[in-house]
């Protein structure tokens, strides 16, 4: 645990380094926002006061410093100008942190800007193949559906819980082994970095529901080739496993419940399976049902179970009567 508190606190601590970038790049959100309060829970169950002060100090000024340029919408700029890696974060970090307001300003890009390609780079051609083709990255689509999720939850936001759980599903299946829109198929353990959602792509067939992104466009050889002379695309086939985690902590285990416009009740991640009088029967589609979530009221019914019953009358799980 101390190992991991001195490796976040390099991250977020801009004291600890001495050129610009280093101090610059450590005021920027990247994906821990997904488990810094996690870590401090943890350090302060080890009792190591210390380091959980560190932490804790870098990141409500990192949170505090974004809430105040929320209005000129800073974090959503990153070397890609605008860019779901900077708005995606940013929506997160700040629900997280208690700045609702500020959140739902980064929330509403993320709404603009997520679906089955939530790659908001791909209306803004800073790289050659994002601009050719509709992508999604495993990493910061990943990232960016789990901020939507995240938002959604602290903001009671059905929307947004919507679009991550949307978006979650075309992260998944780059770890789809029987997927076979691709003529390479993945072998079990593998994942896609990046791949076109567009099909059919007109301009470029090959590209339609391609899941190896860059590779793709190498193999046509001209000015790609040239852009990677040794051939290194960046590897088609790999994953850097904060999506899997981000998922696995959020609607791996959470379902949510609401009433809708219409006074209906809705249900994200799972479906209603049966009514009995003024009651339905929930069944979860998370990996692992933990966390039963009612955005009406905020309650939330922790419980293994793949099925729960939920009153609509008094707006409450069975469970919490207990």
């Amino acid at each position: 645990m101390k190992w991991a508190a001195e490796v976040l606190n390099v991250r977020v601590n801009p004291n600890l380094h001495e050129d610009p970038r280093g101090k610059a790049e450590a005021q920027m959100l990247g994906q821990y926002f997904l488990y810094v309060e996690d870590l401090l829970e943890a350090l302060k169950a080890k009792g190591l006061d210390k380091e959980e002060r560190e932490i804790e100090t870098a990141w409500q000024n990192t949170t505090e410093r974004i809430a105040k340029t929320s209005n000129q919408l800073s974090a959503a700029v990153t070397e890609h100008f605008y860019d779901n890696a900077g708005f995606g974060p940013a929506a997160g970090a700040l629900a997280l942190a208690g700045y609702s307001h500020a959140s739902r300003i980064y929330g509403e890009l993320l709404k603009a800007n997520i679906g089955y390609s939530n790659d908001f780079r791909a209306q803004s051609p800073d790289r050659w193949w994002e601009a050719l083709s509709y992508m999604i990255h495993s990493l910061w689509g990943g990232v960016t559906a789990a901020s939507a999720v995240i938002t959604g939850r602290e903001l009671n936001d059905p929307a947004l819980i919507k679009a991550g759980n949307r978006a979650t599903a075309a992260v998944l299946y780059m770890y789809d082994a029987n997927a076979t829109t691709t003529k390479r198929k993945l072998k079990t353990g593998e994942a896609a970095s990046t791949y076109s959602i567009a099909g059919p792509n007109l301009n470029r067939p090959d590209l339609s529901l391609d899941r190896f992104g860059q590779s793709v466009f190498y193999t046509k050889g001209g000015i790609f080739s040239k852009l990677f002379p040794n051939g290194y695309t960046g590897e088609d086939d790999w994953d850097m496993g904060e999506e899997l985690v981000a998922y696995l902590n959020g609607l791996g285990q959470e379902t949510y419940v609401f009433q809708n416009e219409k006074g209906e009740m809705e249900v994200i991640n799972g479906q209603i399976i049966a009514k009995e009088g003024l009651k339905i029967v929930i069944r979860s589609h998370a990996l692992y049902p933990t966390r039963y979530i009612d955005l009406d009221s905020g309650n939330v019914l922790r419980k293994n179970v793949d099925e729960v019953i939920y009153d609509t009358q008094q707006h409450c799980f069975e469970s919490e009567k207990e």
